[in-house]
């Protein structure tokens, strides 16, 4: 291998270039921009099941030894507040970075193969995540599904059975439509509970369920003209979007 060849190799961008030309330019999880080709601190973790948890990367992709290695760990999101299915995971020494790396990397964990990268950094900063959960990560749903028209009080009330609080930031938000903007996503918010475990009870009572109306809220109407009444006149039928609710732990 030649001296030109080392170098390209220990080029952060060049190494990420060679690994989306090997991958394919249209991954479903983003590659990370700090790929680094020299064990580093940090290792992320990408391509990870929706609802993976910190316990999860702890004690059943790590090895019980290297678990208690880990200094600590962060999930990824976008502006959005969508998951991107991957964490990074940092040491307190490359070594066990290296031994992690090498133990995760091409692992199948609940049909998924992970891939494991270094990276130079072990948080990318997020407004959005500065701006909307503040340090309640881990008590945080992001909750979405829901009729463009329903609002937080709407949901607060709908869901009045669960510890919903208020702290520095809302018992429930809109969730945003884009981190850089004041536009907020229909249908779609962010709920702060009491504590984790409250959390967690209500993503399982509420995760792919279908919402319904309560009294004042309507339905969009369709009218169905091939239906017809007995006097021949045009008959309005209401037709009801389904709408299946989706409950994502932030953490």
């Amino acid at each position: 291998m030649t001296g030109s060849d080392n170098a390209k190799i220990n080029d952060p961008v060049e190494h990420r270039r060679i690994i989306r030309k090997e991958h394919g330019a249209n991954m479903r999880n983003p590659i990370a921009g700090d790929i680094s080709p020299m064990p580093t601190l940090t290792v992320r973790l990408s391509n990870l099941p929706i609802n993976t948890t910190p316990e999860d990367v702890r004690f059943s992709i790590s090895t019980k030894w290297l678990a208690f290695k880990i200094n600590f760990l962060k999930f990824e999101y976008d502006y959005n507040l969508r998951p991107l299915n991957s964490c990074r995971v940092t040491f307190f020494n490359t070594q066990d970075a290296y031994k992690f790396l090498t133990h995760t990397h091409d692992m199948q964990f609940v049909g998924h193969t992970i891939r494991s990268d270094f990276v130079l950094t072990s948080v990318v900063p997020n407004e959005s995540l500065d701006k909307y959960v503040g340090n309640a990560l881990g008590r945080l749903v992001f909750l979405y599904g829901y009729p463009p028209h329903v609002n937080q009080h709407q949901i607060r009330d709908y869901y009045r059975q669960y510890d919903i609080v208020d702290t520095t930031i809302p018992g429930v938000q809109p969730a945003p439509l884009m981190g850089q903007t004041f536009l907020s996503r229909r249908g779609a918010f962010i709920v702060q509970f009491s504590t984790s475990s409250e959390a967690h009870r209500f993503i399982r009572d509420v995760y792919n369920t279908e919402y319904t109306r309560k009294g004042g809220e309507e339905w969009q109407n369709a009218t169905d003209t091939n239906s017809t009444s007995g006097d021949d006149s045009p008959k309005e039928v209401v037709k009801q979007h389904r709408h299946l609710i989706k409950a994502i732990l932030l953490q």
